[in-house]
């Protein structure tokens, strides 16, 4: 009972407070013994396209109730027995799969995403394909609607060390995604 306890203590202690998904220090750990154990699996850096222009129109509210259907979207398109779903922060996950699926995975979660997040939108900013916001200047700039990039790094055992050479892989390939 002790040590259930403290794992439950330890899980809330790293958990994201807006999606209860496990954070940075369980992200890494989960990484390592990946590494450690010779595993097969792919790196997902997820992150939301445009997301400040839609926060600053619409509101934090809106903008967290965006969050969270990305963070149910990655759940339900991964394998609670094989895959790892964490937040980074914001609007950054990182998915760890071992399934074999992961690019068709990754296709499913882009299009269950942006079907799942249309009704967050005005009917005019659907319509008109974006947000209107105003620069420093005063002048108005339309903003593309949110959409998702999933940079992808495929980790073979021995190919990578630490979770700090995945991370970096990670960021870079989701760079290359947007």
């Amino acid at each position: 009972m002790a040590l259930i306890t403290e794992m439950q203590i330890r899980a809330a202690r790293y958990a994201n407070p807006l999606t209860q998904l496990p954070g940075n220090v369980p992200i890494d750990e989960h990484i390592d013994r990946l590494l450690e154990g010779g595993v097969r699996f792919a790196a997902a850096y997820c992150d939301l396209d445009r997301f400040k222009p839609f926060n600053d129109v619409y509101g934090y509210r809106h903008g967290d109730d965006m969050i969270r259907i990305l963070a149910e979207t990655l759940l339900l398109h991964s394998d609670g027995a094989l895959d790892f779903v964490g937040h980074i922060g914001g609007d950054d996950f990182l998915v760890l799969f071992q399934s074999h699926d992961w690019q068709a995975r990754c296709e499913r979660v882009i299009g269950h995403f942006e079907a799942h997040s249309r009704h967050l939108f005005s009917a005019e900013d659907l319509a008109r394909g974006g947000i209107l916001t105003e620069d420093r200047r005063g002048q108005q700039v339309l903003h593309a609607l949110p959409g998702l990039s999933i940079g992808v790094v495929t980790v073979e055992p021995g190919s990578y060390h630490s979770h700090h050479e995945i991370s970096t892989a990670a960021a870079e390939a989701k760079k290359q995604a947007k």
